[in-house]
């Protein structure tokens, strides 16, 4: 009987592989428990009593907190389309206004791309990924500012030895 339980845990426990839905893989523990339960050398009943007890109580306890948890957790891994998302790109070809898009090449391929604030990108300005709408990245000039215009570059402040401070220029 044992070997019938195991069986019976691997069925389960290849459905839920499938499914993912963790439902089949308590039915599977029940029937692993089960399986103890025959090699220890109890009975039909005692087996059928933990396969039951074990399934259901993990289905009836456990399942909802273990799915709100997994649910609520932060994605770590991101693929797909997602994962361009904060990526930098360079403007290959020009976007030229609101309705005009241009193409930004990011990891070795070109996407069709829209300014997020409507605005224009000259070939070879960096540009931020912040959203994507269908197969259109939707991005963010690096470095200018919201009105269009470049920042004036960065001065450089530093401490001396003294501890005074003194502009880098």
């Amino acid at each position: 009987m044992t070997v019938a339980w195991i069986a019976v845990a691997l069925v389960f426990s290849i459905i839920e592989v499938a499914t993912v839905s963790l439902f089949a893989g308590f039915v599977a523990l029940g029937a692993f428990g089960a399986a103890v339960a025959a090699f220890s050398g109890l009975g039909p009943i005692e087996q059928a009593l933990v396969f039951a007890i074990v399934s259901l109580t993990g289905i009836g306890m456990v399942r909802r907190p273990l799915l709100h948890y997994l649910q609520r957790r932060p994605h770590l891994t991101h693929s797909g389309s997602s994962s361009l998302i904060g990526q930098t790109a360079v403007v290959v070809d020009p976007i030229r206004g609101p309705h005009e898009r241009g193409h930004v090449r990011l990891q070795g391929e070109d996407w069709p791309a829209l300014c997020r604030d409507g605005g224009r990108a000259e070939a070879g300005a960096s540009v931020l990924v912040v959203e994507i709408r269908g197969a259109t990245l939707l991005v963010d000039r690096v470095g200018a500012s919201p009105d269009g215009l470049q920042p004036s570059p960065q001065r450089s402040i530093r401490e001396d030895s003294t501890g005074d401070v003194t502009d880098g220029r």
